[in-house]
């Protein structure tokens, strides 16, 4: 990996936990990579497992790239576990459920 120091600019990027987002999130961290910056991308460990082969080449050919995974509160709104992405809502009336569980991860984003 690249060394890192605390003048490089550093973006964070939470895309929706969608392959529609996620898979173009991680092209576009590549690719802020590529120009000098420092990318971590904040998804779920479900999530995560679908752009962990992109991130990893980045990492292997010297770029600064970073994945998080925090795990959603998913019993706490009532989302059967595995409900990590919007295709894994089992019913149309749990969506707003979902999202308030992907909000909760504010928390410990900020806490990091």
């Amino acid at each position: 990996m690249a060394s890192e120091s605390h003048d490089q600019l550093h973006f964070v990027l939470i895309p929706l936990t969608s392959p529609g987002h996620l898979i173009p999130m991680a092209d576009m961290a590549k690719l802020l990579a590529q120009h000098g910056l420092v990318v971590t991308i904040i998804t779920t460990p479900l999530n995560a497992i679908g752009i962990k082969p992109i991130i990893d080449r980045g990492i292997d050919s010297g770029l600064s790239l970073h994945l998080v995974q925090f795990s959603l509160p998913l019993a706490e709104y009532g989302l059967p576990e595995g409900c990590e992405t919007m295709e894994s809502v089992p019913a149309r009336n749990l969506f707003r459920n979902f999202f308030d569980a992907v909000i909760r991860l504010q928390q410990p984003v900020e806490l990091t």
